[in-house]
């Protein structure tokens, strides 16, 4: 008996099912691989292509004189005095709070004129801050070589510069500061920063002497 045999239509072949390629296959799994293991290759060189590497602002210390008394040979029997001005500028960016604050001296080619007290004070990234110091000393005018030295250093500079130390115990460091005694807040010069490392450094002599 013969069967009537139809020929199959396109939807009976959709209903068929299909040998599946094995090549295809390993490339799909080759492909997403290939793309798990180049991305992270890509998002880092494209880190470091825009990355900026500037280094932050640095935060800014400076003094300046804004008056001083007893460094006039003609007026002997005033005692030596210094009103100073503390700027601390720590810009938007920096990594760190800058704390300044402890004894201040004022200086002239190494030899302490005043002494003072610098208020406390730590300034985060973005902030400013101005302080007073008032150094004073007991004794009064300059000794002769010191007066001197700097009537030269005015005459042949125009200016005479100081130096200004303030010891922060409590922070471990120092800030080197020479501030102009004519020029004053027109000039201000940055101060350095410096560690504190121990009592023998010669910081504490000069501020004791």
């Amino acid at each position: 008996m013969e069967e009537n045999l139809l020929p199959c239509t396109r939807d009976d072949e959709k209903l068929l099912p299909r040998r599946q390629n094995p090549m295809a296959g390993c490339l799909v799994a080759g492909a997403v691989t290939a793309i798990f293991l180049v991305l992270p290759v890509v998002l880092i060189i494209q880190q470091l292509l825009f990355a900026d590497f500037t280094p932050p602002p640095r935060p800014e210390t400076s003094v300046v004189v804004d008056g001083f008394s007893g460094l006039d040979g003609a007026a002997a029997r005033v005692p030596r005095a210094f009103n100073l001005s503390l700027s601390v500028d720590n810009p938007r960016g920096s990594t760190f709070d800058v704390c300044v604050g402890g004894e201040a001296a004022v200086l002239y080619d190494g030899v302490p004129l005043a002494t003072g007290l610098a208020e406390g004070r730590c300034v985060p990234p973005g902030g400013a801050w101005r302080g007073a110091i008032h150094a004073a000393s007991g004794g009064v005018g300059l000794p002769p070589e010191l007066a001197a030295l700097m009537a030269t250093e005015k005459r042949d500079e125009g200016d005479v510069k100081l130096e200004v130390r303030l010891i922060s115990l409590n922070y471990g460091w120092y800030v080197r500061c020479t501030p102009s005694l004519v020029g004053g807040a027109a000039s201000p010069i940055p101060c350095t920063g410096h560690i504190l490392k121990d009592q023998s450094d010669g910081i504490r002599r000069v501020i004791r002497d």
